[in-house]
């Protein structure tokens, strides 16, 4: 199986929203398969995930069990692109705070909610907290 880790959630954060975690140093990945796993360090894990909200889908993100980890932000930044370009994609990014020791699963999904909750693409993924709140999330 495949691990990333993450580093520098703190800058890559900060220039997307200004948001600063109990997280300083980790950073952002988007799977790129089935089997990919990402882990923190520290108490929040963050997954990007390209995303383009001018076609109407984003991501949403659903935590089975919100004892164990709970969604701290959701945020978007487009991609570079000349200026007055419509149709831009970029990454949109969820950090999740651990909370307690346990695992549950986690379900990313690609969809258009306002055209009756139309569905591109879905990710699961079950995230596993150890007892000092660092997070591993295996996407299967």
């Amino acid at each position: 199986m495949k691990k990333t880790t993450i580093a520098r959630i703190g800058m890559i954060l900060a220039a997307t929203l200004g948001f600063s975690a109990c997280s300083s140093t980790s950073s952002s990945t988007e799977p790129k398969q089935a089997s990919e796993s990402v882990t923190s360090k520290n108490k929040t894990v963050a997954v990007s995930l390209k995303s383009n909200p001018t076609t109407g889908f984003s991501w949403e993100c659903s935590i089975e069990d919100g004892s164990i980890a709970k969604i701290a932000s959701d945020t978007y930044k487009q991609d570079s692109a000349p200026k007055d370009m419509v149709g831009v994609g970029g990454l949109q990014t969820f950090v999740i705070k651990c909370v307690k020791e346990g695992t549950t699963d986690i379900t990313f999904t690609y969809r258009r909610p306002w055209k009756g909750g139309e569905t591109g693409e879905t990710r699961r993924a079950k995230l596993s907290v150890d007892e000092k709140l660092r997070g591993t999330l295996n996407f299967y």
